[in-house]
């Protein structure tokens, strides 16, 4: 493909993706992995609190999506609930400062053991409220935003950049503020961070300074955008809509209308429980099934290298198309998980896990994770009924957070909880090694999703050949060898094949 004719974007509108993309993304990694490790290092080791709450927030996400989208699109107005959206997200992140089984034990005057449940119940409760706040601003408000702010043209970089946010987030958590979550051991009269068998723990981390510092600013952020987020003159409020129509996605006659739309639908969906049987889980496995203390290391390592490839591979969909990454991408993500099984010391036990091994598979996995992200959110954004692009947010909201954060997690979880108890924690409570194999169930999940990726394929090489005709036309050279009806038509036996 060509740069010609593609649609440029102010500086001003690229800071507001940026920022907001950034630190959106912030506040989903320390929900979607540190609360997890919160969890797990201050209140109960077990993998089912954990899948609980990922699941419960999942749900609440996609409902708030599916409601607060249709309300965007209903008013026509995005800029409040994103800026104000945002505000309140970073208030609700606050608040797990005061979160601890021993104030659950004081103001509830209970045991220790009930404290421990009633503290597992408060924290899923928080994480709902925080989703949300999170939710209808950045799930239904911001991404509606820059849907309504870019077109086919320039969405392959715009979703390049989006996709690594993510991964800039967790390198910030890890490099700033990670220090503050960890807890304090004693092992053989040594003092270490490092959990192992027989440890004695000495000190939790600081956790009331890292929520604090973190809500403080996704807050100021939201503050921010009260001067830097304009709404699209293209948007206009919808008085038809209603919600009564929360579920117009899922009408049989609008899945039949939109089935490319759908078949994109579920190629997230299924790629999102490969990614959810092992992103909750990854610092934990890092840290206790490889044993490796600095596990910031790898992590941040494998992260900015996925984060500059992510970024290429979104340049390159723009200039050279869609099509000719959807497939060799995927297979990078297969390999990827294998590879991540393969060096475990599961596998070779007599050999343990160095840092230098994760590298490559780390960055294989999570650099195709990202690309594959970019081509499914790009063709999404071309795909969804322009004038339901908010309702839309929440039918996304299904197949990207509710089906795959309730069914991966459960997964691993099921998985750990058949595994070896390895120890015991401060409050009794038995502690697990998440197995390496919940890489090798990522790599089966994502094989389902190759029928779907067939039709994705012929939808992005026949909106590219239009994409370089409008390009040629403008130019006055001699188009491609096929019409606008044989475009058409490309696109009706792709959706009559389904």
């Amino acid at each position: 493909m060509s740069n010609a004719g593609k649609t440029k974007l102010g500086a001003k509108t690229w800071s507001a993706i940026v920022i907001f993309g950034l630190f959106g993304q912030l506040a989903w990694v320390l929900e979607n992995m540190y609360f997890n490790l919160f969890m797990d290092r201050t209140v109960s080791r077990s993998p089912i609190g954990i899948a609980v709450m990922v699941g419960a927030s999942a749900i609440v996400a996609t409902i708030t999506t599916l409601v607060m989208g249709t309300f965007s699109d209903k008013k026509g107005k995005r800029k409040k609930l994103i800026s104000f959206g945002y505000i309140i997200w970073g208030i609700s992140v606050m608040i797990f400062a005061a979160v601890s089984v021993d104030n659950t034990m004081k103001f509830f005057n209970t045991t220790k053991d009930t404290a421990i449940i009633l503290t597992v119940a408060i924290i899923v409760f928080l994480d709902c409220v925080m989703t949300f706040f999170g939710s209808t601003a950045n799930d239904a408000a911001f991404v509606s935003w820059v849907t309504d702010i870019s077109d086919d043209t320039n969405r392959g970089t715009i979703d390049g950049v989006l996709a690594i946010m993510p991964l800039i987030a967790m390198g910030i958590i890890l490099g700033a503020f990670d220090p503050f979550t960890q807890n304090t051991y004693r092992v053989n009269g040594v003092e270490t961070n490092q959990w192992a068998p027989g440890a004695e723990l000495i000190k939790h981390g600081n956790w009331t300074l890292f929520f604090a510092i973190i809500g403080a600013l996704v807050s100021a952020v939201g503050i921010l955008g009260i001067f830097l987020v304009k709404d699209s003159p293209n948007l206009q409020p919808n008085d038809k809509l209603s919600y009564k129509d929360l579920l117009y996605g899922f009408k049989k006659d609008v899945i039949k209308q939109n089935k490319i739309l759908y078949s994109v639908f579920l190629v997230t969906c299924i790629l999102g429980i490969a990614n959810n049987a092992y992103m909750p889980y990854l610092i934990i496995y890092f840290e206790r099934t490889l044993g490796i203390e600095n596990y910031i290391l790898p992590v941040i390592i494998i992260g900015v290298a996925a984060a500059a490839g992510s970024v290429v591979l979104g340049i390159l969909y723009d200039k050279f198309g869609k099509s000719k990454f959807l497939f060799p991408i995927f297979i990078a993500y297969i390999i990827g998980a294998i590879l991540m099984t393969i060096v475990s010391p599961v596998i070779f036990k007599d050999k343990p896990t160095t840092i230098g091994a994760l590298v490559v598979p780390g960055f294989l996995l999570m650099c195709a994770n990202l690309g594959m992200s970019a081509l499914t959110a790009a063709a999404t954004r071309d795909l969804v009924p322009k004038d339901r692009v908010g309702g839309f947010s929440g039918v996304r909201m299904v197949f990207w957070v509710l089906i795959p954060m309730v069914i991966g997690p459960a997964l691993t979880a099921i998985l750990t909880k058949a595994s070896p108890v390895v120890g015991l924690d401060e409050y009794g409570e038995p502690i697990y090694k998440y197995p390496p194999y919940m890489f090798l169930i990522s790599a089966g999940v994502a094989l389902f999703a190759i029928p779907f990726m067939i039709p994705l394929f012929k939808y992005f090489k026949s909106t590219e050949i239009k994409v370089i005709n409008e390009a040629l036309e403008s130019t006055n050279e001699e188009k491609i060898d096929i019409s606008e009806d044989e475009i058409d038509t490309v696109v009706k036996d792709i959706e009559d094949e389904q």
